[in-house]
């Protein structure tokens, strides 16, 4: 009959086998705890075309399954380009307006004011005839506005917002100062002559850098281009390039503007400036919004001295994690639909950026350690008097 003989250990070599496990695991677990690295996944990858219109305007193009078309339209007539002789305050109303009578004609569009930009999001239907028809209703409203008196006269209408006194002060006497929706006395000479002048040398083809995105090839894209843009019979009005700032930041009533390099061509600094901030995102303080712009970008803090005492917080491996997650996040969203892409192509577009963009940023990603980020802190918080 056969015995099985199960294996003995004295109480010896079990108290060795047990110290050696619990130190492997101390050894692992410690090295495991305090890294901040992660597995990456692969960035998103887009099938880029770029071209450049009949009419001027450069052209990004990406194709992606949607129920839509969208287009970024992202016109290089911010109220940063509100000089003489146009009053500040011009792309303000000329916003507003655009805005209300795409309401009235209930067209798929939508205006929004930056410092450098005026942004126009479209979303064109699938279906042929209704396409055709919104195509040409929005032509209309790019090349030749109403802009009717009343609308002019009701729109000049300033709301301060928590941050504007600030940012004027932060950018006193450059081209970003604004105000972004013009003074009372300015406004007041602001009439609808001045205003579809401005329209019309600065809604220009020449001006413009677009996205589009869709269930469509290449070809479809550029005939849709071509229909929505055409040559405009206006003469380019062209603009010296804004230059950068050097404020490092500025602080009041606990309000706080970080004064960053610009966007422009500027590819390895964004990247570490978006990492930077998905950091300040993981810091126990809210409040804090990004503005990516050509010349400065900025990061508006609310509670700046809650940030500061944050800034004391250690950030250890799994803030790094928790921070590289929420970089990864941030960049799938930009690519998740039609939508999406269109203004993710018109802002690399702009900006000069490479289409590989998501590819550097997920590179730099998986090297970025405590570090870095101390380095970065430093250059963003040092006391201005240095």
């Amino acid at each position: 009959m056969a015995v099985d003989h199960q294996p003995t250990f004295s109480r010896t070599s079990l108290n060795i086998l047990i110290v050696a496990c619990v130190g492997l695991i101390l050894i692992f677990g410690q090295s495991s705890k305090e890294s901040s690295e992660m597995n990456i996944p692969p960035a998103p990858k887009l099938n880029v075309s770029y071209w450049v219109s009949d009419s001027g305007a450069k052209v990004w193009f990406s194709p992606k399954l949607d129920d839509h078309i969208s287009i970024q339209l992202d016109y290089l007539a911010g109220f940063a380009y509100n000089q003489p002789p146009f009053a500040k305050g011009s792309s303000y109303l000329l916003v507003s307006l655009l805005n209300h009578e795409a309401k009235l004609s209930r067209l798929p569009i939508h205006f929004e004011l930056k410092a450098d930009f005026i942004e126009a999001s479209v979303q064109l239907s699938t279906e042929p005839l209704t396409m055709k028809q919104q195509l040409k209703a929005i032509q209309n409203l790019l090349y030749r506005p109403t802009l009717a008196n009343k609308a002019l006269q009701d729109a000049k209408l300033i709301i301060q917002k928590p941050f504007d006194s600030l940012w004027q002060q932060a950018f006193t006497g450059h081209d970003y100062a604004g105000p972004k929706q013009g003074s009372e006395q300015s406004l007041s000479g602001i009439h609808r002559a001045s205003l579809q002048k401005f329209q019309q040398s600065y809604l220009h083809p020449q001006r413009l850098f677009v996205g589009i995105s869709g269930n469509i090839n290449q070809q479809a894209a550029q005939v849709i281009v071509e229909t929505l843009l055409p040559v405009s019979k206006y003469p380019l009005k062209k603009s010296t390039p804004i230059t950068s700032r050097p404020t490092p930041y500025l602080v009041n009533n606990d309000n706080g503007i970080l004064v960053l390099e610009g966007s422009t061509n500027n590819t390895e600094s964004l990247i570490q400036q978006r990492i930077g901030l998905c950091i300040l995102n993981a810091l126990p303080v809210q409040g804090m919004r990004f503005v990516d712009q050509q010349a400065n970008n900025v990061v508006l803090i609310e509670h700046w001295s809650n940030v500061l005492d944050a800034m004391d917080t250690e950030v250890n491996s799994d803030m790094m994690r928790q921070a590289k997650r929420q970089c990864i996040k941030h960049a799938f969203a930009q690519t998740h639909n039609g939508q999406a892409v269109s203004r993710f192509l018109a802002w690399l577009n702009r900006y000069e950026l490479p289409s590989h963009f998501l590819k550097m940023q997920f590179d730099a990603l998986a090297n970025w350690q405590e570090k870095d980020w101390l380095e970065l802190k430093h250059a963003w918080f040092k006391p201005t008097e240095e």
